[in-house]
């Protein structure tokens, strides 16, 4: 194996150091980054230099790519610019659409789940960084399901929830959604409790989009999202990612769920992001 492995945490998360994500990565290696991530259910990749068509490649190589939601205000690129500056690089408005649709990043999430098909693993990519802030810290779902009592699990196992990214956005105060964008991302069924199809690790699928548990009202529905994701995300269980230029993070939306962190808006902060779409997701 041409790298180094380091544990994130003792429970959770690989970082992979000593090799170059580019045209001359055998496929084998590509595989083995991907069995990483299903395995650790996020991988840190340091010290690359990633032109969007190695981005691109890289991906396309280990799954199907995802194109960015047909929503109003994200950009369509082969490759998701995410951050406040522009094409130019220069500083966006902090009244930016995509600006504040990012800040509600910061709501603990899973990708994709309030549409079909959903994401699996997705990858994010650190060109600039800012001095402070903006952190992505990840949660382990896999544990915070086997931190339920056997009495949890019997109950949570056959329930299903209702994600929609218009829900999650109103829960953060956005609400600027065009009835073209409602009428497109009805609320999406889903599981609350499901079986890795690869490692065959329960997890419990959290996130802000759930609007509706199955069997619950509106506000018993966010009282037990509330209370599962604040047991989930205990300390033990969450890594926080310092992003450093060059850092490239995969991750497992089957296995971990995510969120951004404040940074300060003055400063430039540059990513690029794709994703894995469920091709059995239809």
């Amino acid at each position: 194996m041409p790298w180094s492995e380091r544990p994130l945490t003792d429970r959770f998360g690989i970082e992979l150091s000593g090799l170059v994500i580019g045209p001359d990565l055998p496929q084998a290696d590509r595989m083995a980054i991907y069995d990483s991530v299903v395995e650790h259910g996020v991988a840190v990749v340091t010290g690359q230099n990633l032109s969007d068509d190695d981005f691109f490649d890289f991906a396309s190589s280990i799954g199907a790519v995802t194109p960015s939601p047909k929503m109003s205000g994200v950009p369509q690129s082969r490759v998701l610019p995410i951050g406040n500056v522009d094409a130019e690089g220069k500083l966006l408005s902090r009244d930016n659409w995509s600006v504040k649709q990012n800040q509600a990043n910061e709501l603990w999430h899973l990708d994709m789940t309030f549409m079909k098909p959903r994401a699996t693993i997705s990858m994010l990519f650190g060109r600039r960084c800012p001095a402070r802030g903006g952190n992505t810290e990840f949660c382990d779902l896999r544990l915070a399901y086997e931190a339920l009592t056997p009495e949890e699990q019997l109950r949570f196992d056959p329930l299903t929830t209702f994600h929609s990214i218009i829900h999650s956005r109103r829960v953060y105060g956005l609400d600027e959604f065009t009835d073209e964008d409602r009428a497109r991302f009805p609320p999406t069924e889903r599981p609350l409790v499901a079986r890795h199809e690869e490692n065959s690790r329960k997890a419990l699928l959290l996130a802000s989009h759930i609007e509706i548990v199955s069997g619950y009202d509106r506000e018993a529905s966010a009282a037990l999202v509330r209370d599962l994701t604040e047991r989930a995300t205990v300390p033990a269980n969450v890594y926080s990612h310092r992003w450093t230029a060059g850092d490239f993070l995969l991750w497992d939306n089957r296995s971990v769920m995510h969120r951004a962190t404040p940074f300060e808006l003055a400063e430039p902060r540059e990513m690029k992001a794709l994703r894995l779409y469920d091709t059995a997701d239809v």
